[in-house]
């Protein structure tokens, strides 16, 4: 088990029995299928579709979203063979190569769309926020631009953001799909944050670029020469992890959780950890799980307790190593000292 969890190293997070009933199905990824949650939290199952005869390999041609209802189709079919250690990382990258072309192609669209209910309909949930961010940084950019000759340019700015988010209210009041009204739910959550920023910055006359109310924020940019999605906060800097997150509810983002993203990004940029303190259910996990969303990156979350002892730690710390997650460990001070002196 342990030479399978370090080739493949999600299978660090998943249990001893579900791991043996994977590796023992191997060759049929239709049973391998049934345990594709444990290994990307967001998708329900791959669609299949059988091989030409009866003993050759299904080819995945798309997956469906467990997290509320959504489907993606793969750019191109992959064809499911080899073991199963390595056919679920190949369908891991063919996930993250294909939502990377959406996003590409989704950024072109969303230039040239006639109406956004029209564009929202074909693009998955984290793309069209993803595109939206990337709009509102490049818009922001150019605004600032402006503001040498125009001094109303941050004002026409906030009332275009405002303009944008009443007509989200009003295609959110038409007869809208499931899945389609919670796109465009999470748009209006983010938009309104957008119109936050842009009405912060309108009240304290911010003229330059390089004032700490916007740097602070995180800030989207494609950047073509990479081919890639870049995030910018203050001084640090990420790579959007492409992570699928599927079509699920997100948080309203107050002026607090503006301050944890600052932190939490700041001691990712320095390789330290981050710990957010303060009373039971104000929202400490929650926020760390969305601000993985925002930047889409594997997340775990574990609750501590004082029966785990040094062992199981050190499986899950291998875990994050080899896989590249972050792991979010709530209620870190029950853990007894020797499981603690371990961890640090």
């Amino acid at each position: 088990l342990e030479q399978k969890r370090r080739i493949f190293p999600r299978f660090y997070f998943v249990s001893t029995s579900d791991l043996l009933d994977i590796l023992s199905n191997g060759n049929q990824p239709d049973k391998v299928n049934f345990h594709l949650p444990k290994i990307i939290a967001a998708v329900d199952h791959l669609d299949l579709q059988p091989g030409a005869t009866s003993t050759d390999r299904p080819s995945a041609m798309g997956m469906e979203s467990c997290v509320g209802i959504e489907h993606i189709d793969f750019t191109q079919p992959l064809k499911v063979e080899g073991r199963v250690e390595f056919y679920l990382q190949d369908i891991q990258d063919r996930l993250i190569s294909s939502l990377r072309d959406i996003l590409f192609a989704s950024i072109k669209t969303f230039e040239a769309k006639s109406s956004v209910g029209d564009w929202l309909k074909d693009t998955p949930n984290q793309v069209i926020l993803t595109v939206s961010l990337l709009d509102f940084t490049k818009e922001m950019n150019k605004t600032f631009e402006k503001l040498g000759t125009d001094d109303q340019a941050m004002q026409n700015f906030y009332q275009s953001k405002v303009d944008g988010l009443v007509a989200l209210i009003d295609l959110v009041r038409t007869d809208l799909s499931k899945a389609d009204r919670m796109k465009t739910m999470c748009l209006i959550t983010l938009d309104a944050h957008s119109r936050d920023i842009s009405l912060k910055l309108v009240n304290f006359g911010v003229t330059d670029i390089n004032h700490f109310e916007w740097q602070s924020q995180l800030r989207f940019e494609w950047r073509e020469a990479e081919g890639d999605c870049f995030i910018m906060i203050v001084d640090a800097e990420f790579r959007y992890g492409f992570e699928y997150i599927g079509n699920g509810a997100r948080l309203v983002i107050t002026p607090l959780t503006d301050r944890i993203y600052v932190t939490a990004t700041q001691a990712l940029k320095l390789c330290m950890g981050c710990a957010p303190a303060g009373p039971a259910g104000t929202g400490k996990t929650e926020t760390t799980k969305d601000l993985g969303a925002m930047l889409a990156k594997c997340i775990y979350v574990f609750n501590c307790a004082p029966e785990m002892d040094y062992k199981s730690m050190g499986d899950i710390w291998k875990g994050l190593g080899a896989s590249g997650a972050w792991g979010c460990f709530d209620e870190f001070n029950r853990l007894i000292a020797e499981v603690l002196s371990v961890c640090s």
